[in-house]
């Protein structure tokens, strides 16, 4: 009987989280909402070296182990044959499982836009809100990017908020070493 209880336990416990998967947007959908006008893009796949997360872990002010991918999608975003911008396509990993977004970036290394492509939280639902998401918009380098500080976190989603924040926070870095 025992047995039968916790093997029903798993099974729902299975079933409630994949349920919760949600895929909101393709990357090509996202770029078009973030960049209007552009005419192509080129993608470049990034794997952190182990110093350069070294570096981010003290630049940015987090922690990768457990929280965030080492490999980074980066889009050179074009207008015809003229940069416009970059975007960059990144999980972090909230309570109940990862967050996958993509997320715009200006020529000055400001935040265009952040559009969630997918996620399997539970309750960190409003994490995929635009009024959770335009706080982050126009941030740079100089800005804390902090929840309780410049952003507001999502009332009982306190680590899909805290991931975002420091994804977001993370990629401002990743800009500012990578491409400027």
């Amino acid at each position: 009987m025992k047995q039968s209880v916790l093997f029903i336990s798993i099974f729902f416990l299975f079933v409630a989280g994949s349920a919760s998967a949600k895929h909101l947007m393709t990357v090509d959908k996202a770029m078009s909402k973030m960049f209007k006008k552009h005419t192509r893009y080129d993608i470049k796949r990034q794997t952190l070296t182990s110093e350069q997360i070294a570096q981010l872990e003290e630049d940015a002010d987090i922690t990768f182990k457990g929280t965030h991918a080492h490999d980074i999608v980066i889009y050179t975003v074009y207008q015809d044959n003229a940069v416009m911008g970059y975007a960059f396509e990144d999980t972090v990993f909230g309570k109940w499982g990862p967050i996958h977004f993509l997320m715009g970036v200006n020529l000055d290394g400001s935040v265009k836009e952040i559009r969630i492509l997918d996620f399997e939280e539970i309750r960190g639902k409003g994490a995929s809100k635009r009024r959770f998401l335009k706080q982050y918009k126009k941030k740079t380098i100089h800005d804390p990017i902090r929840i309780r500080r410049d952003i507001d976190g999502i009332s009982g989603a306190t680590v899909t908020s805290r991931s975002m924040t420091d994804g977001v926070r993370k990629l401002v870095h990743v800009f500012n070493s990578l491409i400027k």
